[in-house]
Formats: C-alpha cells, sequence, structure tokens
C-alpha cells in the first residue's frame, strides 16, 4: 500500500487520530503508578524495589506482547488488535480498581501492560507503512510527542486522584479511557493494508517473559546481585536471542541488528529512553521521599518538564527532516548529560526551582534524541522490514525502561536502607540516594553521548 498520509491516502489519515489516541491512552496508562510508589510501599509494608514491580513488571509484559504485534498485524489485522489492546486496559484497570492487596493490584497492572505493547508497536508499524519518507521523521516525533504529553499529564492528574480520592480512584481513569476508544473505534477504525499469514512460536513467549523477568528483576532487586543469578539471566536470555535466530518465523527478527546502522541507533534510542523513564520515576520519588512533597505537587513539577520532552519530539522530527541526524542527537545528549549534572548539583540544597529547570534541560535533550534515533534507525532497513524492525524498536524501549527503573530505584531503595539503618533520616536517607542515582545517570549519559557523535558523524560522511 503506497498511498500516503500525506497524498491520497484517505483511510489511513482517517485513522492517524484515533491512533494517536491510543498512543497516549498507554502512555498515560504506563507511568501512573510512577508517582504512587511510595503510597503503594507504606499501604502493603514492601519495599521499594518491590513497589516498583508495578513499573518494571508492566515493561515486561509490555515487551514481550509488543515482540507479538507484528505477528498479531499480520495475521488478524489492526481493527482486532485495536480492540484486543482496549480490552486489555479495560480489564487490567477493572481488577486494579478493586484490588485488596498488592497482588491482585500487581496482576492488574500486568493485565494493562498488554494494551502498552500491541499499541505502540501498532501505532509506529502504521506510521511507517503509511508516511512518506520526506515526512516520515515529522509523524514519528508526532506519535512520541503524544506518548510524551501522556507521560507529562498523568502525573500530575494521577497525584491529584492519588492525593483526593485514594490509590483504588487512580484505576478509574484508564477504564473510562479504554471504554471511550472501544466506542469511537468500533465506529471509526478501518482496516488499512493487507493481512498475511505466519505462526507463533509459544516458546518464544515463554522463554521472553521468563527471560526478562528473572534476568532484570532479579538481577536488579539487589545493587550487587550474585554472580550466579547475573549468570543465569544473562544465559536465558542468550538462549531466547538464540532460537530468534534459528527460527523460520521469530517472535523477533533479531537478524535486523546485523545492520550497524539500525543497531546503533536502537542503542542510542535505548539509552535516550532508559534516561528519560527513570528519570520521571526517581524526580517524584525525590521530590516526596526527600522533601516531604504531596503526590499532586511532585505530579506538577513533573508536568513541566515533560511537556518540554513532548514539545522538543515534534521539534526534533522536524530539525531531523530538514537538516538529519548529525549534530542533532549529539547535541541533544549533551544538553541530557548537562541537565543531569545540574539536577545533582543542586538536589539536596534549598534550589527547588533549579532542580524543576535543569530537569527540563534534561527533558529537553531527550526529546532531541529518542524520535531522530528512533527515525534514523528505521530508515536504514527496506520497507518490506518496518514491521519487524518496529516491534524490536518498541520492544527495546520496554526494555530499557525497564532495566533503569529497576537500576536507579534499586539503588535508590538500597540507599534509603542503609541510610535509615544507620541512623538517617528517612528524607536524608532519599537524598543521598537520589544523588548516587543521578552519578550513574551522568555517566550513562556521557558515555551516550560518545556513541552518538561517532554514529552520527558516521552516516554523514556515508551521505556526503
Amino acid at each position: 500500500m503506497r498511498a500516503t498520509l500525506e497524498a491520497g491516502g484517505k483511510e489511513a489519515r482517517a485513522q492517524l487520530p484515533l491512533l494517536l489516541a491510543c498512543s497516549f491512552a498507554a502512555s498515560f496508562a504506563q507511568s501512573m503508578m510512577n508517582i504512587a510508589l511510595p503510597q503503594v510501599a507504606d499501604e502493603f509494608g514492601v519495599t521499594l524495589s518491590t513497589a516498583n514491580w508495578l513499573v518494571t513488571g508492566y515493561m515486561v509484559v509490555a515487551a514481550t506482547s509488543i515482540a507479538l504485534a507484528a505477528f498479531l498485524l499480520r495475521r488478524l489485522g489492526l481493527r482486532t488488535v485495536f480492540f484486543i489492546g482496549c480490552g486489555a486496559l479495560a480489564l487490567g484497570s477493572g481488577l486494579a480498581l478493586f484490588a485488596p492487596n498488592f497482588w491482585v493490584l500487581l496482576a492488574g497492572r500486568l493485565v494493562q501492560a498488554v494494551c502498552t505493547g500491541l499499541f505502540y508497536s501498532a501505532v509506529t508499524s502504521f506510521i511507517m507503512a503509511n508516511s512518506d519518507p520526506a515526512r516520515r521523521g515529522t509523524h514519528l516525533a508526532l506519535n512520541s510527542g503524544t506518548v510524551a504529553a501522556g507521560l507529562a499529564v498523568s502525573p500530575v492528574v494521577s497525584g491529584l486522584v492519588l492525593t483526593g480520592f485514594g490509590r483504588h480512584a487512580l484505576f478509574a481513569l484508564p477504564l473510562a479511557l479504554a471504554v471511550l476508544l472501544l466506542a469511537v473505534g468500533f465506529f471509526r477504525l478501518r482496516e488499512v493494508g493487507p493481512r498475511g499469514t505466519g505462526a507463533v512460536d509459544p516458546l518464544s513467549v515463554v522463554l521472553g517473559l521468563g527471560a526478562l523477568v528473572y534476568g532484570l528483576g532479579e538481577v536488579f532487586r539487589d545493587p550487587l546481585p550474585s554472580l550466579a543469578v547475573l549468570a543465569a539471566g544473562v544465559a536465558v536470555l542468550g538462549l531466547f536471542a538464540w532460537r530468534q535466530l534459528v527460527l523460520k518465523d521469530p517472535l523477533l527478527n533479531l537478524r535486523l541488528l546485523g545492520n550497524l546502522g539500525f543497531a546503533v541507533g536502537e542503542l542510542l534510542v535505548m539509552l535516550g529512553m532508559m534516561a528519560s523513564f527513570s528519570l520521571s520515576i526517581l524526580l517524584p520519588l525525590y521530590y516526596e521521599g526527600a522533601l516531604g512533597f504531596s503526590a499532586f505537587l511532585a505530579g506538577a513539577l513533573l508536568a513541566g518538564p515533560v511537556l518540554a520532552n513532548a514539545l522538543s519530539d515534534v521539534v526534533g522530527g522536524r530539525l531531523l527532516d530538514r537538516w538529519g541526524i548529525w549534530p542533532l542527537v549529539p547535541c541533544g545528549f549533551a544538553l541530557t548529560a548537562l541537565g543531569l549534572a545540574v539536577v545533582a548539583l543542586a538536589a539536596g540544597r534549598p534550589l527547588l526551582a533549579l532542580v524543576v529547570l535543569a530537569s527540563a534541560v534534561a527533558y529537553v535533550g531527550l526529546g532531541l534524541v529518542v524520535a531522530p534515533s528512533k527515525t534514523t534507525a528505521l530508515s536504514q532497513l527496506p520497507p518490506s522490514l518496518y514491521a519487524h524492525a518496529s516491534s524490536i524498536n518498541s520492544a527495546f524501549i520496554q526494555i530499557a525502561s525497564a532495566i533503569g527503573s529497576s537500576l536507579f530505584v534499586g539503588v535508590l531503595s538500597a540507599d534509603v536502607l542503609a541510610g535509615t539503618s544507620r541512623g538517617l533520616a528517612r528524607a536524608a536517607a532519599y537524598d543521598a540516594g537520589f544523588a548516587h542515582t543521578m552519578e550513574i545517570a551522568i555517566g550513562i549519559a556521557a558515555a551516550s553521548l560518545l556513541v552518538s557523535l561517532a554514529y552520527a558523524y558516521r552516516l554523514r560522511r556515508r551521505r556526503g
């Protein structure tokens, strides 16, 4: 199908607003618990690392459902995948709405995650298949900006609901979104493009989910995990990767990573998303744990920087279409490293405004990184591989977010426990733990800057 969103593709253009609304709902549900982790830990008497499974477990299931999305889109079509995603969002939200304990709440979150995985992959695949190459960066950036807008609105709205009505009421919001999307989609959504055939390997689903849970959750639960656990997690991940390489119809076509331009571009996307999502968890934990702010105020302070990220996503896509990746992505990582460094210096001092401003600078930098890196990576491949590449991209984003969340929250949780056991006040322990996580984040951003410089310069020279 060559009718594009710009010309001739009336059916495709008609679907885009609804699919962008799906991206918003998916990102809203994904980040809605970031602001609530301290309250959940206190309510159910679990550690911060355990409460973080509401975030990390969500990412793991989302990554697995993303891997399934390419098969489902080929076999069932866009309309059926849409209804499966909306149904998962409604079912998971309803389960969590009435959850009497932590484990039922976690189960609801894991069901919700299916929606995020399917929607992220489906919308990206749709845009890649129906956008003119000259405008592809703009359309992907529009989708990234919509996702970022959901991430920005979610902590404010969730904080307000959590502060005013309690934890249960949080899940009425995504439930209402799911019902609204189902109603609109039933009348408006049509199939765009042909269906295909293929089979799915159930063992790959089990291995993928099991490997991620074991390899990420157990390794990063403790900042200093045993070498045996680390080796086991790596071995299972290696087995999953090997199966994908030898299967005729793999869940994730990892052979695409043999294209160096695609592989390095995906690495930059992962590094950017690791920083972005981790910051969206760490800042509320700092505001609530170290400064004693309410969930609503913590969410409100996060909203401005995340909205800046949404705007820079769109700007980054336009700049990419006009000038290319050089020097856009390296400048983005430089801004991120600078913003994180200022946050680290200002935290623990009476400089709240500077923390908010510096975090906005970091988020603007990340907006110049993620969408351009994603577009550049996908553009290294022929159109026939876009569906597979989109699934890899979306799955890797969730994996990176899970790694970042587990790593940084694990470090912060361990530092808080160690600090309070030494007699530090809880706020002081949170402050010290946050500073530690910022040091790690700055190191990752600096390394990412070096990789992006080499990658962008190489592509620039290759294109003359």
